[in-house]
């Protein structure tokens, strides 16, 4: 890695890097929405928007969300109205997560706030460059998902008082 603008990235590790940018950028995008009242929870609402029929098993697999914590989430989003837990038809021992109308509309908020700030991070990137990217840290993921590897918290958010 190079040095830019004053700050040292030699020899620092790929995530440390992602993770000083995953600080500002979530820091910035919550504060954005923060009208809003989903703390840093909105990718579980995206998550629903683009797959139905999802179980709380399958939503903390894809966004790699412990059980408890996911619990909490869903039970959060169903008393503010943004989910419903829906009895599977063909499992009554299994429920899948749902959109109400009230989640589908907040969406378009959601949307909104981060392609506003994806330009701001993106602001002096090409088109070709930012596909690019987009492809580069996918692949990157791709090939670091099954490493054998121990539990580490990234980041963990202070509740407000």
């Amino acid at each position: 890695m190079a040095k830019e603008n004053g700050d040292t990235y030699i020899n620092m590790p790929l995530g440390k890097i992602c993770s000083m940018v995953t600080k500002p950028y979530y820091g910035a995008l919550t504060k954005k929405m923060e009208h809003l009242k989903l703390e840093k929870n909105f990718s579980v609402l995206i998550l629903l928007e683009e797959n139905k029929h999802c179980t709380q098993q399958y939503i903390s697999d894809a966004l790699q969300i412990d059980k408890v914590s996911m619990v909490k989430i869903i039970d959060g989003f169903a008393k503010q109205g943004f989910v419903k837990r829906v009895q599977n038809p063909k499992d009554r021992r299994e429920y899948f997560v749902e959109l109400t109308p009230k989640g589908q509309k907040i969406l378009p908020a959601i949307h909104k706030a981060i392609k506003e700030l994806n330009d701001i991070a993106f602001k002096d990137f090409t088109q070709k460059e930012r596909d690019a990217f987009d492809k580069a840290i996918i692949k990157v993921y791709h090939n670091v998902k099954h490493f054998p590897s121990s539990h580490v918290i990234v980041y963990k958010t202070k509740k407000k008082t």
